[in-house]
């Protein structure tokens, strides 16, 4: 009798770690989504910016300073459900002259996505408050005299 307590408690035991186990692997699963999915935002707004600087400089969206936020939400092709949402923003700043006198015709751009609720509030639950952000350096080709 005492053997099979032992052997139910050892069990029961057991079965609790690989609960925490599966738990901890889902958690990680959604985390790993949500970092996917903002990532995937805050390409498409790099690349966006890209084209814009390559046609209008000029743009307000591309005047130095800070732009956004922007609600964004990552839709499910498949069966059209918001698989997260985001609040989009952008940092603009002109590149520092390496020398005096030598304008460059670049910037600097600075690209976040912080995930928010289905209200917009920032999303502070454990897996999914992951802010991703990603930084790139933009000018126009620059065509050489013939």
């Amino acid at each position: 009798m005492i053997e099979l307590l032992i052997a139910t408690l050892v069990l029961t035991y057991g079965l609790l770690a690989a609960g925490q186990l599966i738990s901890a692997s889902l958690g990680s699963a959604s985390l790993c989504q949500a970092k996917e999915t903002a990532s995937v935002m805050v390409r498409s707004k790099i690349e966006s910016l890209m084209a814009l600087y390559r046609h209008n400089p000029n743009s307000p969206d591309l005047m130095p300073g800070s732009h956004g936020p922007e609600q964004v939400e990552i839709i499910n092709p498949l069966d059209g459900k918001i698989l997260n949402k985001y609040e989009s923003s952008w940092l603009v700043a002109n590149l520092p002259d390496p020398s005096p006198g030598i304008a460059i015709p670049a910037r600097l751009i600075v690209a976040t996505a912080r995930p928010v609720d289905s209200a917009g509030s920032p999303n502070f639950k454990a897996p999914l408050n992951k802010a991703i952000s990603v930084s790139t350096i933009v000018s126009r080709q620059l065509e050489w005299p013939r």
